[in-house]
């Protein structure tokens, strides 16, 4: 892929795509969006890497795989750059693409800012592409004009109905040379077995206690 418009069966394949939404995860961008509990990531943590970083970087630490879509991820901080609208401190550059694999626990929700000059979707191309995939099937997506010096809403919000999860996110613009910022990470995961079950015993211990 260059870094040009993409070609537009690439574009009806990914509208075909679109089609494919489930309804168990909804798709947001606005001005403001949740912050979860279990997971936060805003690239700014002690010891933190800057420059190219391996899609592993977070693995051990957040349980997450993110990769841009060139496989050549930067984190540094964009703001002399780009202007001081693009966030504070680092984020997280990935030309062609944010792709983010939760490799240990599904998800329940994510929210993110996201910041993309691909511009307003049209039938010959722009805007941004949201993807979301659990077990390698997609459940949900959305299209949007993507937030770019300093106009429009920069809030990415994904969240999945109970009972339902998600393991994979991918964030693409399709507009001339498409680049994606992300930053201020949060996520709620899906509990481990081993945690379900002791969350289960002491519900039992309980009522136990109680009926005595």
């Amino acid at each position: 892929m260059s870094g040009t418009m993409m070609p537009l069966g690439a574009l009806a394949a990914l509208a075909a795509m679109a089609g494919a939404a489930q309804g168990a995860v909804t798709v947001t961008l606005g001005a403001s969006a949740p912050t979860y509990n279990d997971r936060a990531l805003t690239f700014d943590e002690p010891g933190t890497p800057t420059g190219p970083v391996s899609a592993n970087t977070w693995l051990g630490s957040h349980d997450v795989v993110i990769d841009a879509g060139d496989g050549q991820p930067i984190v540094d901080d964009f703001g002399p750059v780009f202007g001081s609208w693009a966030g504070t401190g680092n984020s997280f550059f990935g030309n062609f693409g944010v792709f983010m694999t939760f490799a240990i626990n599904d998800v329940t929700g994510l929210s993110m800012q996201v910041w993309d000059p691909s511009g307003v979707p049209s039938p010959f191309g722009g805007g941004m592409g949201v993807f979301v995939f659990n077990d390698g099937v997609q459940v949900a997506d959305g299209f949007f004009t993507p937030a770019w010096g300093g106009v429009g809403d920069t809030w990415l919000n994904v969240s999945a109905m109970p009972g339902e999860s998600f393991d994979e996110v991918r964030v693409l613009g399709f507009g001339f040379g498409p680049t994606t910022i992300a930053d201020n990470l949060s996520w709620d995961v899906v509990p481990a077995p081993s945690a379900l079950a002791l969350l289960g015993v002491s519900g039992l211990l309980g009522l136990r206690r109680r009926a005595r």
